[in-house]
């Protein structure tokens, strides 16, 4: 009798491979829901300090210059939109001639781009931010209130008030429901 080689194969059989991925896919179906709210928490926080940034930096380029600085929404990142919705970007500028909006030769000190997952919305009456060279915000309290598609329990509200000092809150439930309804789907 000859002896045969033995050949070492490594390999999975066909059953074995199926209870493999039948265990993957029920992990994945229990993970994918707690990996989706914390990516929404991400986009939300990610836009609260980029708006809570560029508010601080107007105030204090506003008192340092002596100017006006503004901080508006922008859809084209060089002049200001008259929308109450922030979440297409925003611009922070110094306003020279202080005529409340951008003009070409006006500085252009930061531009915010587009803030996906999330809906920005300021108080009716007020559409942008302008910081007086004291320091302090013109105009009534303005509140952001930044909702993500985790919904109106998870939504939160940015207060700038007259003396132009920024600080977050919990919104109240009509003011979160209306900023969540901004949502795009």
């Amino acid at each position: 009798m000859r002896n045969l080689p033995v050949s070492n194969q490594f390999g999975l059989t066909l059953i074995e491979l199926i209870f493999t991925l039948a265990i993957l896919a029920v992990l994945t179906s229990i993970s994918a829901p707690a990996l989706g709210n914390l990516l929404h928490g991400a986009h939300s926080r990610t836009a609260r300090s980029s708006l809570l940034g560029s508010l601080g930096l107007a105030r204090m380029t506003a008192v340092s210059v002596r100017r006006e600085v503004i901080v508006c929404p922008s859809e084209n990142h060089a002049t200001c939109s008259d929308r109450a919705s922030w979440q297409g970007g925003w611009i922070v500028f110094e306003d020279a001639n202080q005529n409340g909006r951008r003009d070409e030769d006006e500085p252009l000190l930061e531009v915010i781009g587009e803030q996906t997952g999330v809906a920005i919305a300021t108080s009716a009456g007020r559409k942008f931010v302008r910081y007086r060279p004291d320091g302090s915000a013109s105009g009534t309290d303005l509140t952001y209130t930044v909702c993500d598609r985790r919904g109106v329990q998870e939504a939160k509200t940015i207060v700038v008030s007259n003396p132009g000092r920024v600080r977050e809150i919990q919104p109240d439930p009509t003011r979160a429901a209306q900023a969540c309804a901004g949502l795009s789907r």
